[in-house]
């Protein structure tokens, strides 16, 4: 790898067509900008790391939803005779989804405030064994918190197929 330092007010565009045509074509020419994108894209999607990564967040998310499902479920499943009860009262069933999914929500946000401050301890670690800087951006974060909510939200769906088991009828017999 080498380094070319160009004098002030240098067309970067310029001198990168001009090396184009007098090195080979093997040999890649890359502005800054340009090597920092392609070093991201290698690791994300061509090194093993990146396959990793991506593999580790699929199979958290699948374990994340199941998790939640199981909360969601029994609880509903706890709970069957009140929302029987609150049927009998006239209550809709889209207030039992409203219920189930504000419930959801707030598996989402307890799950993620004591994630986001592990993470950000996990984040200076690392910073501090490696001296390279990793910074917790906030499009990171906003990402991972939609990720999560994602996850919370299918398991809600998931969950509210349990809802319409609660019978007003099926009380009887309790």
């Amino acid at each position: 790898m080498g380094v070319i330092r160009l004098h002030p007010g240098a067309s970067i565009k310029q001198v990168e067509a001009e090396l184009k045509n007098q090195l080979s074509e093997f040999i890649n020419i890359f502005s800054y900008e340009d090597l920092l994108k392609y070093e991201k894209d290698y690791w994300a999607n061509t090194a093993p790391i990146g396959f990793i990564f991506g593999f580790g967040t699929v199979m958290g998310w699948v374990v994340g939803l199941v998790i939640v499902y199981q909360i969601l479920f029994t609880d509903i499943a706890n709970h069957r005779n009140e929302f029987a009860t609150l049927k009998a009262m006239g209550y809709e069933h889209s207030y039992f989804i409203r219920l189930v999914f504000a419930s959801a929500f707030f598996l989402a946000i307890l799950g993620f405030i004591p994630g986001y401050l592990l993470s950000l301890g996990l984040y200076h670690l690392a910073e501090s064994q490696m001296y390279m800087p990793m910074p917790m951006l906030l499009s990171k974060i906003i990402t991972v918190f939609m990720f999560i909510l994602s996850m919370c939200v299918m398991a809600g769906l998931l969950a509210i197929r349990r809802l319409k088991d609660a019978n007003p009828a099926d009380m009887l017999g309790t």
